[in-house]
C-alpha cells in the first residue's frame, strides 16, 4: 500500500482560455473542477494505475467538505484530519501548454492537526512508501512523518526537506529544477541531482517543465527527453511522473524511467489533473529517448 499526504489540499477549477496571460473577461465554454494538491494528485494516479493506495488529508470548512465529497467521487481512499479553517481555492486558466495559476491560502495547521496527521499515517503502516508531497505551512509535520520509518518519497519545497533527507529510507527525491534553485541555489538539474543522490536518496529526479529530465539511480544519471506531446497544461505532470515511477519500480531502471516520463506527458495532454489512463501511459512510454551519464 502507498500513504500519501495532502497537508494544503484545494478545490481547483480549470478554465481553457485563448490568452491565459492577458488581463480580459473570460467565458470558455468548459472548464473542470478537482480536489487537487501534489500529495492528493499522486495518489489519483495511483489509483488509476491499479495500486492499493490511501490519501490523508486536512480538511476543513466548506470547501474542506466539497474535497471529501470530490475525493469519495472518484473513489480514492481516503483518511481525513478535520483542521481548523478553510481549505484554499485555485484557478488556471491554460492555452496550449501555457497557463496561469492563482492560489488561496490555506488553513495554518496548528500542533494538534499535527499531531492528528501522523497519528492517522501511523495507524495505516506498514507502507510501501509514504509520499509527502505539496506546500506545508508547519516546520515539524514532515520530518515527523519521515521518522516513521517507512520508505520516502518527498516531492516540495520546504527548509524542512534538508532534515527529512537526513532521517534516512528516502527512496525518491523529486523537487523541480525552480524549487532546487530556491533551497540550495542551484540551476544545473544534473548537478541538482547528483546533491539529492548524495543526500541519501536511492532516486533522484529532477524535472524543469517540458524541458530535459534528469533521473539518478545509484551511479547512473538518465538524462530524458520529454515525449513529443500536443500540452493542454502541465498542471499534476510532475505528480502523474512520481506516480508512474512508484508504479513501475520493480520492472527495473531503464523501464521505470521511460513509464514515468510517460505519465507526466499523459497528462500535460489532457485537461484533468492527474488522471491517467494505463494502456496510453504504456504506449507513450515506448516513445520516450534517453541517454546515460556515469556518474
Amino acid at each position: 500500500m502507498f500513504i500519501t499526504v495532502t497537508a494544503n489540499p484545494m478545490v481547483e477549477h480549470l478554465f481553457p482560455v485563448a490568452d491565459p496571460t492577458g488581463a480580459h473577461r473570460h467565458r470558455p465554454a468548459q472548464a473542470w473542477s478537482f480536489a487537487t494538491g501534489k500529495g492528493l494528485n499522486v495518489a489519483r494516479a495511483l489509483k488509476d494505475l491499479g495500486e492499493d493506495v490511501v490519501a490523508v488529508l486536512a480538511v476543513g470548512g466548506r470547501r474542506g467538505r466539497e474535497i471529501v465529497e470530490r475525493v469519495e467521487g472518484e473513489g480514492i481512499r481516503s483518511r481525513i484530519v478535520a483542521v481548523r479553517g478553510e481549505n484554499r481555492a485555485g484557478s488556471t486558466l491554460f492555452h496550449q501548454g501555457e497557463h496561469t495559476t492563482i492560489y488561496g491560502p490555506g488553513p495554518v495547521l496548528e500542533d494538534g492537526d499535527v499531531e492528528a496527521l501522523v497519528a492517522s499515517v501511523r495507524a495505516l503502516l506498514p507502507a510501501r512508501c509514504i509520499v509527502l508531497a505539496g506546500s506545508v505551512n508547519h516546520k515539524t509535520l514532515y520530518p515527523r512523518l519521515a521518522s516513521l520509518g517507512a520508505p520516502l518519497a518527498l516531492d516540495f519545497c520546504h527548509p524542512c526537506l534538508d532534515e527529512c533527507m537526513k532521517l534516512g529510507n528516502v527512496l525518491i527525491a523529486k523537487p523541480n529544477l525552480r524549487e532546487l534553485g530556491y533551497l540550495y541555489g542551484v540551476s544545473d538539474p544534473v548537478v541538482g541531482a547528483h546533491r539529492l543522490h548524495d543526500q541519501g536518496a536511492r532516486w533522484s529526479v529532477v524535472t524543469d517543465g517540458p524541458s530535459q529530465a534528469i533521473f539518478q539511480s545509484g551511479g547512473v544519471v538518465r538524462c530524458v527527453e520529454p515525449v513529443p506531446v500536443r500540452a493542454v497544461h502541465p498542471v499534476g505532470c510532475g505528480d502523474a511522473l512520481l506516480a508512474g515511477l512508484l508504479h513501475a519500480l520493480p520492472r527495473g531502471p531503464q523501464r521505470a524511467v521511460a513509464f514515468a516520463m510517460a505519465c507526466g506527458a499523459h497528462n500535460a495532454a489532457r485537461p484533468e489533473i492527474a488522471s491517467l489512463d494505463p494502456a496510453a501511459c504504456e504506449a507513450l512510454a515506448r516513445q520516450v529517448k534517453m541517454s546515460r551519464l556515469e556518474s
